[in-house]
C-alpha cells in the first residue's frame, strides 16, 4: 500500500460494460475506502493512459496480479478454480484484495461461491443454471447492472454516466452481501450451539430470526423450527426444516391440508391453538400470537403424525 498516492487510478475499458467490470472496481473503490484512499477511474482503451493507471482491469490482455495488471481475455486466461470456473476481472480482483476487503478468508470465499464466481462464469461464456420453465430465466446480478446499459439510441457520451449508475449499484450489492455473509456466519454458529444445546430435537427453538437453514439442513431430526416473526410485530412462526434450503420441495414435513391457506378464526378453529394467525397454503409455514401457541401447533401435527 505504501506504491499508492493517495489517489488510486483504475483504467477500465470503455464504451458498453457488464457485471464483471462492473463489480471489479466496485470491489476496488472497497478497498480503497477501506485504506483511506481516493479512486478514479478511467474509461478507456488508450495504451499511454493505461500505463498511467495503478490498476488495468478487464483491458490489455495481462493478467499479472504483482503489477495489478487483471484482465483475462488473453489466450490461457488467468487461471480457474478449483470448482472448473474460470476467473474474470471480478474474481482477479477478489482473489487478490477479497480477504483484506472482507476481514476473513471464510466471507471472502462465501461472497466468491455466491456472488463473484457465478458474474465470473456468464462473463466466460460459461452456463451454470438451467431455466426449467420454457421462457421464463431467472433475473440475475448480471441482468440488473445489463440494465443500466446503453442502447442503441443513446449517445456514446451518456456511456460514462450509465456505468457510474452500475457502478454506485454495484457497490451496493456488495457491501450489502458482505455484511449479511458476516451476519449469517455469526448467527449459523448460534443456530449450531442452539441444536447442540437442546439435543437436536424434533422442534428446534431460537429466540432471534437466524438464518437457520443452511444448519439445519444438515440436522435430518428437526422437523420443525419456532422462531420469533420480528416484522410481524411479536408474533411467532413454525416452519418446516428442508433437506436442501433451496429446494422448495423438500421439507420434511407439512401442516395438515385443513389448515392451509386459513388464517384468524377459521385456523384456530381447524388448528384448536386459539392464538393461530395464518397457515401458508403449501404447508411450511404457520404463524401464531405467542411462542407457546407456535410451538403448540407444530407439535400438534407430530402428534397427528405419530397417530
Amino acid at each position: 500500500m505504501g506504491l499508492f498516492s493517495r489517489k488510486i487510478v483504475v483504467a477500465t475499458h470503455d464504451g458498453n460494460f457488464h457485471a464483471d467490470d462492473v463489480f471489479a472496481c466496485a470491489a476496488l473503490s472497497l478497498w480503497a475506502e477501506k485504506n483511506d484512499k481516493k479512486l478514479e477511474i478511467i474509461r478507456t482503451r488508450d495504451g499511454n493512459e493505461m500505463k498511467k493507471a495503478d490498476f488495468v482491469i478487464d483491458i490489455g490482455g495481462i493478467y499479472n496480479p504483482d503489477e495489478n495488471a487483471l484482465d483475462h481475455h488473453q489466450k490461457g486466461g488467468a487461471g480457474i478454480r478449483e470448482n472448473g470456473i474460470p476467473y474474470a476481472s471480478f474474481g482477479l480482483v477478489w482473489k487478490k484484495y477479497g480477504n483484506e476487503i472482507c476481514g476473513s478468508s471464510e466471507i471472502m470465499k462465501n461472497i466468491d461461491q455466491r456472488l463473484v464466481a457465478p458474474v465470473d462464469a456468464r462473463d466466460n461464456g460459461i452456463n451454470i443454471f438451467k431455466s426449467l420453465i420454457e421462457g421464463v430465466d431467472e433475473y440475475s446480478v448480471r441482468k440488473l447492472i445489463k440494465s443500466f446499459g446503453p442502447t442503441w439510441q443513446d449517445h456514446v457520451s451518456e456511456y460514462n454516466k450509465k456505468f457510474n449508475d452500475a457502478l454506485t449499484t454495484a457497490r451496493v450489492i456488495l457491501k450489502n452481501e458482505i455484511s449479511k455473509a458476516k451476519a449469517l456466519a455469526e448467527g449459523e454458529m448460534k443456530v449450531l450451539n442452539e441444536i447442540k444445546m437442546q439435543n437436536e430435537p424434533n422442534i428446534l427453538m431460537l429466540d432471534k430470526k437466524f438464518q437457520w437453514e443452511d444448519v439445519v439442513s444438515k440436522f435430518k431430526n428437526i422437523k420443525f423450527v419456532v422462531y420469533p416473526a420480528v416484522h410481524d410485530g411479536g408474533n411467532w412462526c413454525a416452519e418446516a426444516g428442508k433437506d436442501d434450503p433451496n429446494d422448495y420441495s423438500s421439507d420434511r414435513i407439512k401442516f395438515p391440508e385443513n389448515w392451509r391457506g386459513l388464517s384468524g378464526r377459521n385456523l384456530a378453529k381447524a388448528s384448536g391453538v386459539e392464538d393461530a394467525i395464518f397457515c401458508h397454503n403449501n404447508g411450511w409455514l404457520c404463524v401464531a400470537g405467542t411462542k407457546e401457541d407456535a410451538l403448540k401447533m407444530a407439535e400438534k401435527v407430530l402428534q397427528i403424525r405419530q397417530n
